[in-house]
């Protein structure tokens, strides 16, 4: 049975891992989505690079002891100057990562953040804008994956370029996404909005992998924007940092608004 469509929402963009995000990469980079088609990072970059951005988040966490597990994703608000103006977490779908995000070591660790992660470059896309920006970042209590991802690259994985119609221009991930998503028409009738937080990796050889939730709004919608991921085909070339293949990690926000 075809799928019903309904009304596609509109679509926050997340700046990322990526994510490390994770990718709104990095930590989480940031994570600007990935294009489709080879695209340099565009969103705020860090002093010393991604690599060093991996290590002051280990070593802020690290100082909350050796007692928590788990991960965390937050979002770090930067102001024009790229300074941070402060951090905060987003919901984990899941109990644990919620009991993690209430105790007191993580939320100590949260509120310095901002002071240990200095002054940022800012992104090539804000550079003439007057609005703060913003990058997602994964915290990792204990041990970390391995391998860990970057929260960005200096470039993004390039995608098989999809055209819907003639003459238009390919869709990039976050168009992709949105073609695949459907408002569940439970949540419709519920009027269930906010922003839910999809993640992915994609590895040194463009597999994309890790597809999960990371902040959710309803069963049902965290189940869409999964099914939604795991359309994602493996990219054509990976992501790299000063030109050799790297693992960076996605965030991709999705805004659900019912007009």
């Amino acid at each position: 049975m075809p799928r019903k469509l309904f009304p596609l929402p509109r679509f926050a963009a997340a700046l990322l891992l990526p994510g490390l995000l994770l990718a709104s990469p990095a930590a989480v980079a940031q994570t600007t989505p990935a294009p489709m088609g080879l695209n340099p990072y565009t969103g705020p970059r860090f002093s010393g690079g991604p690599d060093s951005l991996q290590a002051v988040l280990r070593r802020a966490v690290g100082s909350a002891g050796s007692a928590l597990t788990g991960q965390l994703f937050v979002r770090l608000e930067l102001n024009k100057n790229g300074q941070p103006a402060r951090c905060y977490v987003l919901t984990p779908p899941d109990r644990a990562g919620a009991a993690l995000a209430r105790s007191k070591e993580a939320k100590a660790v949260i509120q310095q953040l901002p002071s240990q992660l200095c002054t940022w470059q800012p992104g090539t896309s804000s550079i003439n804008s007057q609005s703060d920006a913003s990058i997602i970042l994964p915290l990792y209590f204990g041990p970390p994956p391995a391998p860990t991802p970057l929260a960005y690259s200096d470039e993004n994985p390039a995608f098989v370029s999809i055209v819907a119609k003639k003459n238009s221009p390919p869709l990039n991930v976050v168009n992709l996404i949105q073609r695949q998503f459907r408002y569940p028409a439970e949540d419709l009738r519920n009027r269930v909005q906010g922003t839910a937080y999809g993640y992915y990796e994609v590895s040194e050889t463009g597999a994309v992998e890790n597809r999960r939730i990371i902040s959710g709004l309803s069963p049902t919608v965290d189940a869409e924007l999964l099914h939604a991921l795991n359309t994602l085909p493996d990219a054509l070339t990976p992501p790299r940092q000063q030109g050799r293949p790297v693992r960076v990690a996605y965030v991709v926000p999705i805004n659900l608004r019912i007009q």
